[in-house]
């Protein structure tokens, strides 16, 4: 939820919503259509609760946002500023949540029917996940050890360049909403040192190293002045926006160079000075900020990890066991297929092997990504129904800039959920474009065909739905998103007739899962049981080992759960998978069973995934 919604907003949506929807119905006179009728206003009204009046979330999610879902732009968009909570905050806002709430429990869900079902679930997920965030003991805790305005990446300095490229400029008025946000950032960014100043106050200040990193950060975007991308970026989207005139569209560069030089580039250079203030205070080196923050820390990775799930009264102990089982089984898999290598009798299939492990030679001879793209939408007909209409796909790439500090190979953008017939885009990072042949065909198919780019589209086809797609679950995407990478190097090892082909196919399919599932067991194991980087070292570990783990361990520490999607999520989706194949036998059909998977859409939570995995084998065993 976004800490800049308005809690009196909040009340007053709340208060319309349980006043006005008795009175929209007393004229019915079928109990089913009144139950029906409440839930669609719920869930048509929350996502206004989650997003409230962000210009940037809206025109993202919409290309007209008032005619299909009913928002109005209120006052003069802002970018992100920080704003100290109290506990009176968090109280009110628990209270409004609460209220909402109470009029959901009032939905009949056996009364249900069709899509509803599914919708009720969504909001059900999404109301219980923040009633458990602000009426957390720790609440006021959150606000400051859950947020992510200063990190070694730059933080929300660096999510303004993010919200920059990807805001669509429609008509002019989104050209002014920019201009305004872009003008407010040195207001919002010197207010992140108020941040810090109160993590120090309640004793949660940063690491030496994470400040120095964020300057370093900003100090390379200072270093670039005028040359820093955003500026011919932003000339480039002015002067591509037909329904400019000449005039306007060179007093709007004119005006956005001015808002970048005085706003944007003064903003950072007062909190890279500013940041010298707050270095010196933590002292509990080695160790995770949540395992320094105490119980606080504890509770927030508890409710981290439950919301991007979507489970409840998570045992980690078992978790843990789980990602240690497929860890154990898949790198046990993994080097059986390398032993197998080892043995071979024909040096050219133990030649082509080792030249597809050290990606110096293109699985399928797949090079470019245009290729990549057409093989994997034939693939894809092995693991998902087709789209009703398949989409246009267009490949675009990152700024040079970006693609410097990214460690993103690529990322899928949504198209607005208003949108229809809409070209979907893959952003790549060019520096990846050659040297990774077969990182890059898998990540195509985890963001493109037939991941988060065909499970999106597929939500699409069968809901258009603002709820969903601003509450759901990131387990059930991510693993989703990985599951596919996994059954594309599967279909490649079956249909394959090269034994080179084939073996590596499957190591990469264990490899695939061997990764994350270690990065999440590293998360929890550092953010959440407490371990220390001394915990971690091994006697054989390297100088460059240590180093290395150092960097992973940093990540973590400033995104804690941040693998907990793709490790988790992946083991989820490859164990219900395995179940329903093992239950069903040869009526087992991967396709149909991921139509029926993806029939609620691209995030509902992991329980539910099993439970739809239950009725699926139910229904056809």
């Amino acid at each position: 939820m976004k800490k800049r919604t308005k809690k009196i907003a909040l009340a007053l949506l709340i208060v319309f919503i349980v006043t006005c929807l008795p009175l929209c119905l007393t004229a019915c006179s079928i109990f089913d259509k009144y139950n029906s009728a409440r839930l669609n206003m719920l869930a048509e009204e929350f996502p206004f609760v989650l997003l409230g009046n962000d210009v940037l979330s809206w025109n993202v999610f919409s290309v007209d946002p008032e005619k299909s879902f009913g928002y109005k732009q209120s006052g003069e968009p802002s970018w992100y500023d920080y704003q100290a909570a109290t506990e009176e905050d968090m109280k009110d806002t628990y209270e409004a949540l609460n209220m909402f709430h109470s009029e959901f429990k009032k939905v009949k869900f056996a009364k249900l029917k069709g899509n509803e079902v599914t919708i009720y679930r969504y909001l059900e997920n999404s109301l219980t996940s923040y009633l458990s965030y602000y009426g957390s003991t720790y609440a006021l805790d959150f606000t400051l050890i859950g947020s992510s305005y200063i990190d070694s990446q730059g933080g929300y300095v660096a999510s303004f360049a993010d919200s920059v490229e990807n805001f669509a400029f429609r008509n002019e008025q989104d050209v002014k909403n920019l201009l305004a946000i872009t003008r407010s950032t040195r207001t919002a960014f010197t207010t992140y040192l108020d941040y810090l100043g109160d993590r120090v106050d309640e004793g949660y200040p940063l690491f030496d190293e994470t400040i120095v990193a964020m300057q370093d950060y900003l100090k390379s975007v200072i270093e670039k002045g005028g040359d820093y991308y955003l500026y011919a970026l932003i000339r480039n989207k002015i002067n591509s926006a037909s329904f400019l005139s000449d005039t306007a569209k060179k007093d709007y560069i004119s005006q956005y160079s001015d808002a970048l030089t005085n706003s944007f580039m003064s903003g950072i250079k007062i909190l890279a000075e500013g940041l010298n203030e707050y270095k010196g205070y933590y002292t509990k080196n080695g160790v995770s900020y949540l395992t320094a923050c105490g119980k606080a820390g504890e509770a927030y990775y508890e409710w981290r990890f439950e919301h991007q799930t979507g489970m409840r009264n998570v045992n980690y102990d078992e978790v843990y066991d789980e990602l240690l089982d497929i860890l154990i089984d898949s790198y046990t898999k993994m080097n059986g297929i390398l032993e197998q290598v080892k043995n071979l009798t024909d040096p050219k299939v133990k030649a082509d092997f080792e030249a597809y492990l050290n990606e110096e030679k293109a699985l399928l001879g797949l090079t470019t990504p245009e290729e990549m793209l057409t093989y994997l939408k034939t693939a894809a007909k092995s693991i998902v129904p087709d789209l009703k209409t398949v989409p246009e796909i267009d490949f675009k790439y990152m700024d040079e800039t970006v693609a410097e500090i990214s460690s993103s190979m690529a990322y899928y953008l949504k198209s607005p959920i208003d949108e229809k017939d809409s070209t979907e885009h893959i952003t790549l990072n060019p520096h990846y474009l050659e040297g990774q042949p077969t990182t890059m065909l898998t990540t195509i198919a985890h963001e493109g065909y037939p991941g988060h780019l065909y499970a999106y589209v597929n939500e699409k086809e069968n809901y258009s739905n603002l709820l969903m797609t601003s509450s759901s679950t990131t387990a059930f995407a991510e693993g989703w998103a990985k599951y596919t990478e996994i059954a594309l190097l599967e279909h490649i090892a079956a249909t394959s007739n090269d034994k080179a082909v084939k073996l590596y196919a499957e190591f990469y399919s264990y490899y695939t899962i061997v990764g994350y599932a270690e990065n999440a067991l590293y998360d929890i194991e550092y953010n959440y049981f407490g371990y220390g980087l001394d915990d971690f070292i091994g006697e054989d570990d390297t100088p460059e080992d240590i180093e290395s783990l150092k960097g992973l361990l940093q990540l973590l520490m400033e995104n804690p759960t941040v693998f907990i999607p793709y490790g988790y999520g992946v083991t989820v989706m490859v164990d219900i998978h395995n179940t329903a194949r093992t239950a069903l036998g040869n009526n087992y059909s991967e396709a149909d069973f991921n139509g029926v998977l993806l029939s609620e859409g691209m995030g509902p939570t992991l329980a539910r995934a099993y439970e739809i995995t239950e009725e699926y084998i139910a229904n056809k065993g």
